[in-house]
């Protein structure tokens, strides 16, 4: 039986098939921004295609997408709501003092997804103990829902104070709505996050919500089209927190798909760098759009509880990943200042670069490959979409050489100066900046335009080598495939850690374990092999934010509190270089990590085939010839030494000069500086 995964990018749908034998096909077509579905049935038949499969030999299909994303950033979202306390309906509107920018008075803050005449404020309250202070206001809920429904709300989202103490206001105004609304999706900020403070909850909230009709309706049309086409297999999508899940739930929580793509990519660079031997990775995942930027220490994907997405907070665990607008779509221009400039503005996949000859205008980053020299000659694209120099250079000349008065080849090398600088900038936010050495990790290169940055931004950086995974340019499609079904649960439950009874902690874990348990049993039987994980939020008594650190398993008692006590000291004292001398801690949430494994899946190598080198010419300061080489060709520990170009199906490798490359058994091309 097939194991399929299909990423749907902003440029390219990547598509990665595993046949029982662990055998890849890949497949790579161009996406459909209007009808996303397509390109992902396109991906689908193609990839059926090439490796002669039947529909009904899929066995299990991932999903990752960046419907989410986008729908925040371009706010295309459903009109919706906000039902919360009396005297608290601006809640979205303040926020929190924290400013984006200290010390920038006029730049005005994004606009929060529900305005303040779509804030509906009903009288209720609960207690900071969890008791009911104030009873809810039924008819005010009623009246509330009269004004959504004249004003044409089309999804609501509720959050009550203390809710994730006791949510009975929240699920009693969710019957009333059910009522008054019928049809219109309703989020509680209960189920979404159980956790305090409620602004990152309302906000999270809203935005779950605010996706319900429009994941639901993709979902819902995958799902046709994959019906249609006889595949029986149940669909799973990829989650920020580095998950999939059934599409079921994923139509529950939609903002749990909100760094989808990005996420697994992630993992798939890490896992891939696991098998070619480096046990620290800093994946650099490059498309048509953007850059995303992770860390894997030993091999474990970094993971924050939470985040923001173009200006809205998102308080749920993701992977930690840095996203810049920084692809081969990015579009160069030149500043009324006279700066050259490279994105984050994006020429997509419709028109794309000039170079595609599909009616795109403006100046790319890819068209300053093609006009270098580095993407050019025969070669094709995904779709076999050929690429045009006359049009490239003309684009390069107008946008960037005459308004900086160079010549056109010195305007593309400066293009990716900028836009290798950019990243650079990025991977430094990722390790220096939190403490770690970039020279202690490998640059895992992937991505379509990945491979062809890798040398240059390790450069920049000073890592001494760079992973090209076998098939670099869908490592993301490859990624769904060795990612397990996994839900994150969490409970705020504060209490002075010397106060906490065993018993009652106890409770409270298994009620979670019951959850979760719950949760991957709708699965489907895709996965096995069940794994509990816990962790717990801690602080010092009057400290407002807090460090998470592992909990031991169930029956914890009073031994596990100690540990994860002296655990929260280390932590703090690592981070700070300080532990106070006397100072008591409190928990503040418990967390459960609930996986389930699916089948691992592994890179393979393979024996060199017959594949006819070529020759290049290329600028790099001045014109020359380069050998051009397929990937498959090279044998396993022959080194290559550079300036060379590797051709294969899904991407193109440039070995810059004072850098050599060699396969290992495994299939993985390693770079490393001569």
């Amino acid at each position: 039986m097939q194991r399929i995964g299909i990423d749907v990018g902003g440029s390219f749908t990547d598509a990665v098939l595993l046949d029982p034998e662990g055998r890849a096909r890949i497949a790579k077509v161009p996406s459909t921004p209007t009808r996303i579905e397509a390109g992902f049935l396109a991906a689908l038949e193609a990839l059926l295609a090439a490796a002669g499969a039947r529909p009904d030999e899929v066995a299990y299909l991932a999903h990752g997408t960046t419907v989410a994303t986008n729908a925040i950033v371009t706010r295309s979202l459903a009109r919706t709501s906000l039902v919360t306390n009396a005297g608290f309906a601006d809640v979205l509107a303040i926020g929190t003092q924290m400013r984006r920018n200290v010390y920038d008075l006029w730049t005005p803050e994004p606009e929060p997804l529900v305005p303040r005449e779509r804030c509906h404020g009903v009288g209720m309250r609960i207690d900071a103990q969890g008791a009911e202070a104030e009873p809810l206001d039924e008819a005010a809920v009623r009246a509330a829902a009269a004004r959504m429904r004249a004003d044409g709300t089309e999804a609501v989202a509720v959050m009550g104070l203390f809710s994730f103490l006791n949510p009975a206001h929240e699920r009693r105004i969710g019957a009333l709505l059910a009522e008054e609304l019928p049809g219109v999706p309703v989020t509680l900020s209960s189920d979404v996050v159980p956790e305090f403070r409620e602004y990152p909850r309302a906000s999270t909230a809203v935005a779950n919500a605010a996706l319900l009709p429009l994941v639901g309706a993709y979902v819902g049309a995958v799902e046709g089209e994959l019906a249609a086409a006889r595949v029986a297999a149940p669909l799973h999508l990829m989650q920020s927190n580095g998950g999939v899940t059934p599409a079921a739930r994923a139509r529950e929580q939609p903002i749990a798909l909100a760094a989808s793509g990005p996420a697994a990519g992630v993992i798939g660079g890490a896992r891939l760098a696991a098998d070619a031997g480096e046990a620290n990775a800093m994946t650099f995942d490059m498309g048509g759009t953007t850059a995303d930027i992770g860390i894997a220490p030993d091999g474990t994907p970094q993971i924050r509880f939470d985040g923001d997405a173009a200006g809205t907070p998102i308080s749920l665990p993701q992977i930690d990943v840095l996203c810049i607008g920084a692809g081969g779509g990015s579009i160069a221009a030149v500043d009324a200042f006279g700066a050259l400039t490279v994105g984050p503005a994006s020429a997509g996949a419709d028109p794309g670069p000039a170079a595609y000859g599909r009616g795109g205008e403006r100046a790319t980053v890819t068209d300053a490959h093609v006009v270098l020299g580095t993407l050019g000659g025969e070669r094709r694209l995904a779709g076999g979409l050929a690429l045009d120099r006359g049009l490239a250079e003309a684009a390069l000349r107008r946008d960037v050489a005459d308004p900086l008065g160079l010549d056109v080849e010195e305007a593309a090398l400066a293009v990716l100066r900028i836009l290798n600088a950019n990243m650079a900038n990025a991977v430094r936010v990722m390790s220096v900046a939190r403490g770690l050495d970039p020279r202690g990790f490998a640059l895992v290169a992937i991505g379509g335009a990945g491979p062809m940055h890798g040398c240059q931004l390790a450069d920049e950086v000073g890592i001494p080598r760079v992973v090209v995974p076998r098939y670099p340019g869908v490592a993301a499609a490859w990624g769904l495939l060795a990612t397990d079904v996994r839900h994150d649960l969490r409970r705020t439950w504060r209490r002075p850690t010397a106060a906490i009874d065993p018993a009652e902690l106890d409770a409270e874990m298994a009620r979670m374990e019951d959850e979760a348990r719950g949760l991957l049993d709708r699965s489907g039987g895709v996965a096995t092999g069940e794994e509990l994980a816990w962790e717990v939020d801690m602080r010092y008594r009057g400290q407002a934010y807090n460090l998470t650190v592992p909990l031991p398993p169930r029956p914890t008692g009073a031994a596990g509190l100690a540990a994860a006590e002296a655990a929260f000291a280390d932590e703090h004292h690592r981070l700070y270089d300080y532990t106070p001398p006397v100072a008591d801690t409190e928990v503040v949430t418990i967390r459960l990590r609930a996986t389930a494994r699916t089948p691992l899946a592994r890179s393979e190598g393979g024996p060199p085939v017959d594949a006819p080198a070529g020759r290049q010419r290329v600028y790099d300061g001045a014109w020359a010839e380069w050998p051009v080489v397929r990937r498959e060709a090279l044998a396993p520990g022959a080194p290559l030494a550079g300036p060379a170009i590797i051709e294969q199906e899904d991407a193109t490798t440039v070995l810059h000069r004072g850098w050599t490359a060699a396969v290992q058994p495994g299939g993985a091309l390693v770079l490393e500086r001569a």
